[in-house]
């Protein structure tokens, strides 16, 4: 499976302190009453958001297009659906990593 990735700014190999700052940078800022969590497996970190315990529950979290895979060698990001971190990592590591030359135009 191809894994389709963009580049970013990042200084590699990536640890979790740079995974932090790059979601910070390069991903869209989280929903409002939601935490951005980061979690690392071999080969990249998961960044996902999640909705506190006892936060307002008025909008409910966006499924899909909210999961993003940083690669540990390259600081790329790539997309997934809202599969669990396992799933994720799991799935990534089958694949093999094709870093775009710039991320897709906003309009496109």
């Amino acid at each position: 499976m191809d894994i389709h990735a963009y580049p970013t700014d990042a200084h590699t190999p990536v640890d979790r302190a740079e995974a932090t700052r790059l979601a910070a940078d390069h991903l869209p800022p989280p929903q409002p009453d939601t935490e951005r969590r980061i979690v690392e497996f071999a080969t990249g970190f998961v960044a996902f958001e999640i909705r506190p315990l006892h936060a307002p529950v008025d909008r409910p979290l966006p499924v899909g297009g909210s999961v993003y895979v940083i690669d540990k060698a390259t600081g790329a990001v790539s997309f997934w659906p809202t599969y669990s971190c396992a799933a994720v990592a799991d799935r990534y590591e089958a694949g093999q990593v094709i870093v775009a030359d710039a991320w897709p135009d906003q309009d496109d």
